[in-house]
């Protein structure tokens, strides 16, 4: 049995058949059962090329009827468990199969799952790119597209939908209803979808202004969110995005309804099924988020908006041309939100953090070309990747750029009305490109961008009259080896740059020449950017744009001599206004600059593209870790766009966790987390920014439990988390004065000091927290494991009892730290505004579990306080945090029994057993990772276990080296793995070899 459909069979089988339409029943009026399987039943009319054998895919645990034109086949005989092949005459083919499929638990097929908030059962499908297979036979290809026709029998309270409008139902006996759906249009399998449950939501309409028809509009949710649906502001966004669309596409919205409904355990954050738009349910708040949330699900509800033409109204031949939906949705999205929606600094947060998703993936030895080499299906589910969305809509806006936007929408409206229901490639796009755009060289623009690796480096080399301009990049930016603390690394260096930008900033330019380059593919790989240069300028306390130009080269180095005679300013800003994909290095005077006034610039988008240069700098080590951290610390309480802030914190986390010296950590950790309680202290109440800086507070103190110093910021980082949990949901947390942070340290035994028997006895008690997981309710008995490694996790737990004395003394210095005299720059911390809820709480719990300050009685108490599916799932990761050799010994069981957990549950294990904690006591698990890394693969969906290899590899560990030869030595020995689980392994062993790079750059500075 094979599930890998490759290139080379759905390129036969599109070239034999024809398909015309599906007839598919779903019986799942046994959902709130135990049962686990329901029937299939599928009538395919197609037609053949020619007389021959083919096969149709389905993945089900059994098969009771196999018919081709009226002759029954024995399924036995056909059916192989992913297949079902069978002989087709040329011309019309009618195919029946009845079968079993098995309800999943991976978000994979039909998912069903069961809400710990009020019991009842919900369903719903996913598809993309070839799990359609899991719920009803059909030939699983994009290019085979069919008109689809839907019937399901649900109990009698499921709202059931499907990608048309409901025709007609009628009760068919024992509480059950049988739901009639109209034809869709012609559309490809992995679009279809069907969901069912006692959802709840809302319904609108919209009318289109053009052609005045009338569109119907539902947005719905689980029962238990119903009340956090926030309607009025989703079905704001889809007006505005569908009146946006409709007008700048000239086609209208071709798939009659529009319904968008909110689904749990969802593995992705959209799928663009038409007229059936499935989200995750993350996207409803049920707490207090910043604005930042609220663009981000606008952004995805355009993108998906979006596809609603390009991916569904044409669809790629093949995966090949991913790109042709994804980087046109992603840009789409953004454009639709920067300029239909109230997020107009949409563009803002796509610079900061979309484009370092595809900066990173371009970074990776597996980097590839936007246009792919996908030969099968397995490595298609890979390439849903940064490059494929952020780059491919990077290079979009770099191709408006190139052919202007009229022309690039003029194109795009003769391809939809060319290809409309149809697949296409590349060349139809570019053909329809090139005849709005006859003037430009479209197919070498294509040949340069679309069929390379890599990302362009762009530097600008600027001198001056009074030879006080500066060229070079960051790395000239003070030495790259010296570090110090968060809060003063670097800073005489930073003030003599300071100067001489100042200096620098008074001349004018007399020269100015731009290069290019490619660290993937060499410098003589040349591509044709046209982007905007500015120079920023100090005008009172703000930096704004003095001067800027439009340049075209595709040259290795030309001159700008647009900026010749212009004044220099203290940022000369490559990619002003962000229409070009390069990584920009800053000159040595801009660097300086940024680092110590970033925040002084006005203009928001020009504020990320400078702190973009500098992230990109930091990962290539041309400025140093505790530089970029000094400058992300004086940003806090600065900043002021939401974009901004939660890009920045993700980028300073990252650096804590892995590219931070362990000899420096204690003090960076320390800077951050004092500048953070300083600006939590000042901030206004009940703003983004106030509740943005308590949630990285939390994040920060979190990742303090090797801490040991007496240290007041780490110490009122605790008490903070401490207070927290002292505060009911929906009252405000209060001002905190320091000596509060003395009974921030409990006067508990430290569990490490405790015997194994006393361990597995706190540890036999995770099923209150969690409901009854796998990992909760695993035997406590050390030798209950059923493989030969359980006695070596056991040993290796005696020895973190043994060594509860390192325990101790860490514990005992940070009680010192936390009733020592407060000399924190904040005498007394008011956060008046502050308004507790269910997400602080878990995140201070979580941080004080991971210090081994919170245990599972406290777990037990606040999953009874929030007993939401969400809380469930924070409990199970709080529950594998406990930082006991023992508890992790059963969370790694529970995690090796993935077939019974779903795959939230897992990843929420998973992420609480690899926390970090003050012992190494994951340590004894790397060398079982490597050796289970290829039944990983092939036990599991992939999907399943995608989340095992990249979830679970050892970049936790203490031996980081020891690990990147570990991963070398597999990937030697198993040339012959999976290609997709090879790339992933290779793109872990990446993030570790940068890791330990960038911290062998440092030094100690006390």
């Amino acid at each position: 049995m094979t599930t890998n459909l490759t290139r080379d069979e759905a390129q036969s089988r599109s070239h034999l058949l024809k398909v015309k339409t599906y007839t598919v029943h779903l019986d799942v009026s046994n959902a709130e059962s135990d049962a686990d399987t329901y029937l299939s039943r599928t009538v395919v009319e197609f037609k053949a090329r020619a007389d021959a054998q083919t096969f149709i895919d389905l993945i089900a645990d059994s098969v009771s009827l196999v018919q081709i034109n009226g002759e029954d086949l024995s399924p036995a005989e056909v059916f192989d468990g992913a297949r079902i092949t069978f002989p087709v005459r040329e011309g019309k083919n009618t195919l029946t199969v009845e079968a079993r499929a098995r309800y999943s638990t991976s978000g994979e097929g039909l998912h069903r799952f069961t809400d710990p908030a009020d019991g009842k059962v919900y369903l719903y499908s996913q598809f993309e790119p070839t799990d359609a297979r899991r719920v009803f036979a059909n030939f699983d290809q994009p290019d085979l597209k069919a008109k689809f026709v839907f019937s399901v029998t649900a109990p009698e309270a499921f709202q059931v939908l499907s990608n048309q409008a409901e025709t007609s139902r009628e009760a068919t006996g024992d509480d059950a209803v049988t739901h009639y759906f109209a034809p869709t249009l012609k559309q490809s399998s992995y679009i279809t979808c069907i969901t069912a449950g006692p959802y709840e939501g809302a319904t609108d309409t919209w009318t289109d202004p053009v052609t005045q028809e009338t569109v119907d509009l539902g947005v719905w949710t689980r029962a238990s969110l119903v009340d956090h649906l926030d309607a009025a502001d989703i079905l704001g966004i889809t007006k505005a995005g569908l009146d946006f669309f409709s007008a700048e596409f000239d086609y209208p919205y071709p798939w009659g309804k529009y319904d968008q409904i909110f689904v749990p355990e969802y593995n992705l954050g959209a799928m663009e099924n038409p007229g059936l738009v499935t989200f995750t349910d993350a996207m409803i708040f049920r707490d207090k988020v910043t604005d930042a949330m609220y663009e981000s699900r606008a952004n995805v509800i355009l993108h998906e908006m979006a596809h609603m033409w390009f991916g569904d109204l044409v669809t790629m031949k093949w995966w090949d041309d991913l790109w042709l939906k994804e980087s046109f949705a992603d840009y789409m999205g953004g454009l639709a939100l920067a300029e239909a929606t109230r997020f107009t600094d949409g563009w803002v947060t796509f610079a900061l953090r979309r484009k370092a998703w595809a900066y990173m993936q371009d970074l990776y030895p597996t980097t590839h070309p936007i246009v792919a080499d996908i030969p099968d299906v397995e490595a298609a589910k890979l390439n849903f990747d940064g490059i494929t969305y952020a780059k491919g809509a990077s290079v979009l806006k770099q191709l408006v750029a190139y052919v202007g936007r009229e022309a690039f929408f003029a194109g795009s409206r003769l391809y939809f009305k060319r290809f409309a229901f149809g697949n296409t490639e590349l060349a139809d796009f570019l053909e329809c490109l090139a005849e709005a755009a006859p003037e430009r060289d479209i197919a070498g623009w294509a040949d340069a961008w679309l069929g390379t690796s890599g990302v362009s480096e762009l530097s600008l080399a600027l001198t001056t009259g009074d030879d006080t301009g500066s060229a070079g990049t960051a790395g000239s930016a003070g030495d790259a080896g010296s570090t110090g603390d968060a809060g003063s690394a670097g800073d005489a260096a930073s003030s003599r740059g300071a100067g001489a930008a100042r200096d620098a900033a008074r001349a004018s330019i007399t020269g100015a020449r731009i290069s290019q380059s490619d660290s993937a593919e060499g410098a003589k790989l040349l591509r044709p950017h046209t982007l905007e240069i500015a120079t920023l300028g100090r005008a009172g306390r703000d930096i704004v744009p003095l001067d800027s130009v439009v340049f075209d080269f595709d040259e290795e180095s030309a001159e700008v001599e647009q900026l010749i005679g212009r004044t220099r300013g203290d940022i000369a800003l490559l990619n002003y206004g962000d229409h070009d994909y390069a990584r920009v290095r800053l000159d040595e005077a801009s660097t300086e600059t940024a680092v110590t006034a970033v925040s002084r610039i006005k203009d928001p988008l020009s504020r990320a593209l400078v702190w973009s240069a500098l992230d990109n700098a930091v990962r290539d080590g041309l400025l140093p870790v505790q530089r970029y951290l000094t400058a992300y610390a004086r940003s806090l309480g600065k900043e002021s766009n939401p974009g901004i802030m939660a890009g920045l914190s993700q980028t300073a986390l990252l650096c804590l966790d892995q590219w931070v010296a362990e000899r420096n950590f204690e003090t960076a950790i320390s800077g951050l987390l004092g500048a953070a309680l300083d600006a939590l202290a000042t901030a206004k109440s009940g703003s983004d920014a106030q509740l943005h800086l308590a949630n990285l507070v939390l994040s920060l103190t979190a990742r303090t439990a090797r801490c040991i110093e007496a240290n007041p910021s780490i110490a009122m980082g605790r008490a903070f988390a401490t207070q927290v949990l002292t505060v009911p949901v929906g009252e405000e947390i209060d001002s905190m004065s320091p000596e509060v942070a003395e009974e921030a340290a409990p006067e508990t035994t430290p569990a490490a000091e405790a015997d194994v028997a006393s361990e597995a006895s706190v540890a036999s008690d995770t099923g209150a927290a969690s409901g009854g997981s796998a990992a909760s309710e695993a035997n406590a008995a050390s030798g209950s494991s059923t493989d030969g490694s359980s006695a070596d996790r056991a040993a290796a737990a005696g020895k973190g009892a043994d060594s509860g004395s390192a325990t101790a003394s860490r514990r005992a210095s940070a009680r010192a730290g936390a009733s020592g005299p407060a000399e924190h720059a904040a005498a007394s911390l008011p956060f008046r505004g502050l308004i507790n809820d269910h997400a602080l709480r878990w995140n201070a719990l979580t941080a004080l579990v991971s210090l081994g300050w919170a245990d599972q009685t406290d777990i037990a108490r606040e999953t009874h306080l929030d007993q939401s599916s969400s809380g469930r799932l924070r409990a199970e990761t709080a529950s594998a945090a406990l930082p006991l050799p023992i508890v992790k010994m059963r969370a790694w069981e529970a995690i090796l029994d993935a077939a019974q957990l779903s795959n939230d549950v897992l990843s929420a294990i998973i992420s609480g057993f690899v926390a970090p904690s003050a012992l190494p006591i994951t340590e004894v698990y790397v060398d079982e990772y490597f050796e289970r890394l290829r039944g990983f693969w092939a036990d599991n969906s992939i999907e399943i276990a995608r989340r095992l290899v990249l979830g679970l590899y050892p970049r936790w560990s203490d031996d980081e080296e020891g690990v990147v030869e570990r991963t070398d030595a597999w990937l030697d020995e198993n040339a012959d793995a999976p290609a997709a689980l090879r790339r992933l392994l290779i793109e872990r062993r990446d993030d570790l070899a940068r890791a330990i790079f960038l911290k062998s750059r440092q030094t100690s500075r006390h």
